[in-house]
Parts: C-alpha cells; structure tokens; sequence
C-alpha cells in the first residue's frame, strides 16, 4: 500500500534538489556575464544610456543575472534527474525570472538617481555607494539560483513534520506492524476546490525565488533610501 502523506514528501524533495554544483555554476555564470557586458559596454555608445539611467554596477548586475538565468535554466534542462518538472515549465521559470528583473530594473531607474555614488566619505572613511548594486544583487540572487533549483533561506511555509509514533486506536505497540489493507480509491476533487485548480507551469521554485528575492533586498533598499535622504 502506498502512503499518500510519504509520496508527497518525496515529491516536494524531489522540487527541492539541485544538481551538485548547481549554485557554482549560477554564480559563475553571473560572473562571467556581468564582467564580460562590463568589458564590451565600456565605452560603447549603445550603453551610454543604459548606464546613464542603471550606473555601470547596475548594468553588470543585470548582465550577470541574465546569464545566471540561462545558465541556470539550461543546467535544469540537462539534468533531468533533478528536474521535477517539464522542461517547458522549467522554461516557464526563467521567464518569470526574467520579468521580475525587468520590473526591478524599472525601480532601479529612479533609485539609481537618488542613491549614493561610489567613493569614500573622508569624513566618516565610508563607502555609501555599495549599497546599490548590494540591493540589486541581494534582490536577484535568490531567482536566478532558483532557475537551477537551488532554494536558499527560510521556507515561505512550514513543512509538515512527520508525526511521532503513537500508540494505533487498537491498542497495539507504536511501531507494529499494521495489517494489510486494501487502497482506497481517491475520489476525484470537486470543482472549484484547490486540489482542481489549474497546472501554473512557473509556481514552483522560481516563484518562491521572487519572493525570497524581495523578502531579501526590501531592508538593503530601506537602508539604501535613508542613507540618500541624508
């Protein structure tokens, strides 16, 4: 007999795996997207405005988060075992991520222009302007490794824990060995119902990624608006 409660556990383990390795080679790519961007926008005329409206550490960040996207999604696509959707829908998640950096970027426009420029206050031997591109990336990083498969920080909802064993309603041992019976038949869920609810291709990791990814970077951006209202 198969255990409903047991299947769905290994379920969610199984949307929770990443490939080994996966979180090196986001980060990589990140690194090497965003130095390479850096290097063939330096002094070209198509990215003056770009980083006129970003800064120049806004657009190596959003460079490397592109390519941390799709070095993440095509990992996800070549290591079917720790693929626990489709690839469409695995797809599907870089697109979501790749909008929510779209929207960040739009919020990044003004706050590029208020926030603190880099370089060292005499007065106090501090760097304010760090805390831009800190918002970005602390803003991005956890979609991007999301694409990958890769969960980072708190869950957004407790996990069910296992119940301790406990004595069986017949009076035997905890532990005993239950007979044998015979699977029910699920019935099938009513209209309307959560359990009925449509396939969302892009709900799993990817979506909590966005999540953790605003959770994360929402105090470093109150942080960053204090310190330019100073």
């Amino acid at each position: 007999m198969v255990n409903g409660t047991a299947v769905d556990g290994t379920a969610a383990r199984a949307e929770r795996t990443a490939a080994p390795g996966a979180a090196a080679v986001v980060l990589a790519a990140a690194a090497a997207g965003g130095w390479g961007f850096g290097a063939a926008a330096d002094g070209a005329p198509w990215a003056e405005g770009l980083r006129e409206a970003l800064r120049g550490g806004g657009l190596v960040v959003f460079a490397g988060y592109g390519a941390a996207v799709l070095a993440g999604s095509l990992l996800r696509t070549a290591t079917p075992k720790y693929r626990a959707r489709s690839v469409g829908a695995v797809w599907a998640g870089a697109v979501l991520a790749l909008l929510f950096g779209a929207l960040v970027a739009l919020l990044a426009w003004p706050v590029a222009g208020i926030a603190p420029v880099s370089g060292h206050d005499p007065a106090s031997n501090r760097d304010p302007g760090f805390l831009y591109p800190l918002w970005l990336a602390s803003t991005l990083l956890a979609p991007a490794l999301a694409t990958a498969g890769v969960r980072m920080g708190l869950p957004l909802a407790p996990q069910r824990a296992s119940a301790p064993d406990a004595a069986a309603p017949d009076g035997s041992e905890p532990g005993a060995a239950a007979p044998a019976l015979a699977p029910t038949p699920t019935p099938a869920p009513e209209p309307g119902t959560a359990s009925s609810r449509p396939w969302l291709p892009a709900e799993g990791t990817v979506r909590r990624g966005v999540l953790r990814g605003m959770a994360w970077g929402a105090p470093v951006l109150v942080l960053l608006l204090v310190v330019s209202a100073l």
